[in-house]
């Protein structure tokens, strides 16, 4: 049996030894954990001399040189819009002096492009108006509007509009007196027209109607009539197509004919109305 050393407090030496081995081993775990954590990110410089600040407000004095120039900018963008190659009028058709264009305020561009360069949304929506106005955008709405106006007007009278002559070839039947004397009535014929005035088509040359008229001796006999006057359009119609492509009339004429008992009885000749079909004008 080993005996220990007279000591105060038995086992001072071992509680050392075991108090130096705990100590060692936490320095090892501490290195250990520090050689695996990632190396620190790389600073970065911050260049502060490039850095961009919103700008300031607008003072009352700007504000309000901004308010007239925007309002005198978006009458004259109407006016270009409106009146682009042409003299400007009123609104009663009287030719009127041109609005020159508005000069911007000297500080309105600089300040759009501090706005611009900083990324900062614009204080007000007349301040964010104005910018793009300077930038050369049309954002007005009414302004737009007007622009397409014009546009599809001129549109429609540069149009080429197809038409042929036999747009006023005119196919005639169920033709009859007006008068209810004596019935004479136009059973086939055609015209041409001539003239345009509306809804009203004017033939010049004389068009012919075959009529079934009265002999004078109790029977009937077909001749050859010759119609002036006039024919007024009605409808149009679709005839063997998938869209309208005749035009109906109601033709009123004077008519005569030659040779015939009915010149004894009407020496005036008569007037005889009825309908007639032409191909339909204007077709797209």
């Amino acid at each position: 049996m080993i005996g220990l050393p007279n000591s105060p407090f038995p086992g001072t030496r071992t509680m050392r030894t075991l108090a130096t081995i705990a100590f060692g081993g936490l320095l090892l775990a501490g290195q250990s954990a520090s050689a695996q954590e990632p190396p620190p990110l790389p600073a970065k410089a911050v260049d502060w001399s490039t850095a961009s600040t919103r700008p300031q407000d607008l003072s009352p004095d700007q504000e309000q040189e901004l308010e007239r120039w925007l309002d005198d900018a978006i009458k004259w963008q109407r006016q270009q819009k409106r009146w682009p190659n042409e003299p400007v009028h009123n609104n009663y058709g009287k030719i009127v002096p041109r609005r020159l264009e508005p000069t911007a305020p000297a500080w309105l561009e600089t300040y759009c492009a501090s706005l611009n360069a900083s990324g900062a949304q614009a204080p007000s929506r007349r301040v964010n108006q104005a910018c793009r106005i300077m930038a050369g955008l049309s954002i007005d709405p009414e302004v737009e509007a007007i622009r397409q106006q014009t546009q599809a007007a001129r549109a429609d009278k540069e149009k080429v509009v197809k038409s042929s002559f036999m747009s006023r070839v005119h196919l005639d039947g169920l033709w009859t007196t007006t008068s209810s004397d004596v019935r004479y009535y136009g059973l086939v014929g055609s015209h041409v027209s001539l003239v345009d005035v509306g809804r009203v088509q004017f033939f010049g040359p004389p068009g012919i109607l075959v009529l079934r008229m009265p002999d004078g001796t109790g029977s009937h006999q077909i001749r050859v009539g010759y119609t002036w006057g006039m024919s007024v359009r009605l409808a149009d119609l679709r005839i063997l197509g998938p869209r309208k492509n005749a035009t109906l009339f109601l033709s009123i004429t004077k008519c005569w004919t030659v040779g015939s008992n009915a010149d004894r009885l009407r020496p005036g000749g008569f007037d005889i109305a009825g309908f007639s079909i032409a191909p339909r004008k204007h077709l797209e």
